[in-house]
């Protein structure tokens, strides 16, 4: 069934209309409908390493990346590009490529909040960029096979340890884990790491990183009444917090994405179709689709 919303939308640059749901994937990146900073959780019907993935980290997506660019917000751009991290390494990717795959489920979250403004949102988006070292380079069909490998025997060992001491089970071994297993860490270590710059610049108080914690347990350790501390001590203890659980944070899942509170579900996109979310009940009975043999 079709909706109408007060949204307007440009068309041809000067003739505005009502947005109508579910929109067309195509439609609805020509739109002002995405942010910076939004975060993109997908899952792929049909394919091996989606489902290797949601196997070993218990959940039900594979992936998450990052909005990094949106034509309304940026000149000279036609397409809306994600930053993510996959086996081949970090890269942009053009949305598009996911929204039009009749086997992606995508679901979009976004952190509200009139804090949370355009600085804070390119702030994120370079911090993702520069918290990512991209040493995986595959130019052969060996090394692809070696990687896919690599990724077979780590979920197996995330899915009997946890993501979290396989990560640092590789580490200790001097190995890096597979991309394709810390995408959400990377997508958490973006907003953490932004969030812990604009607090040191005096823009945000140090309560507020806990607004971009994405695991609930790990959330849970930061102080429920700051104001029992002085000052100084707020400072140390966010500090003391970003630096001590990169680690923890790195090994989020994308399930831990998806069921954070901190976050908002907005859209979920499913057989090239774009439908609006108001609440988490209607974005599980959305997200429970799948697609057709």
């Amino acid at each position: 069934m079709e909706s109408v919303d007060s949204t307007a939308q440009k068309v041809d640059g000067d003739v505005s209309k009502p947005a109508v749901w579910p929109m067309p994937a195509g439609e609805f990146l020509r739109g002002p409908y995405l942010n910076r900073a939004d975060i993109i959780l997908t899952r792929k019907h049909r394919d091996f390493r989606s489902w290797l993935i949601r196997w070993a980290t218990q959940g039900s997506f594979s992936h998450a990346a990052l909005i990094f660019l949106v034509p309304h917000q940026e000149q000279g751009f036609n397409n809306t590009f994600v930053i993510e991290s996959s086996s081949k390494g970090v890269d942009l990717s053009n949305l598009a490529g996911y929204l039009n795959d009749k086997r992606q489920v995508v679901g979009i979250k976004r952190l509200r909040g009139t804090w949370f403004d355009k600085r804070a949102q390119s702030l994120v988006r370079g911090r993702m960029l520069n918290s990512i070292e991209s040493a995986y380079s595959y130019a052969t069909v060996f090394r692809l096979g070696w990687a896919f490998f690599n990724e077979l025997v780590f979920g197996i060992k995330a899915r009997i340890w946890g993501a979290s001491r396989a990560i640092k089970g590789h580490r200790r071994r001097r190995l890096k884990p597979p991309n394709a297993y810390i995408c959400s860490g990377l997508v958490q270590l973006g907003y953490l790491n932004a969030i812990a710059e604009q607090v040191s610049m005096g823009y945000l108080l140090p309560q507020r990183v806990g607004s971009v914690v994405f695991q609930k347990e790990v959330a849970g350790l930061l102080p429920d009444d700051w104001s029992q501390f002085s000052d100084a001590e707020q400072y140390e203890i966010m500090w003391d917090f970003v630096t001590g659980f990169q680690d923890v944070l790195e090994a989020i899942t994308p399930e831990d994405i998806a069921a954070s509170p901190q976050l908002e579900w907005v859209y979920v996109i499913r057989d090239g179709m774009v439908h609006p979310v108001h609440s988490n009940e209607q974005a599980q009975e959305l997200l429970a689709w799948e697609p057709q043999a």
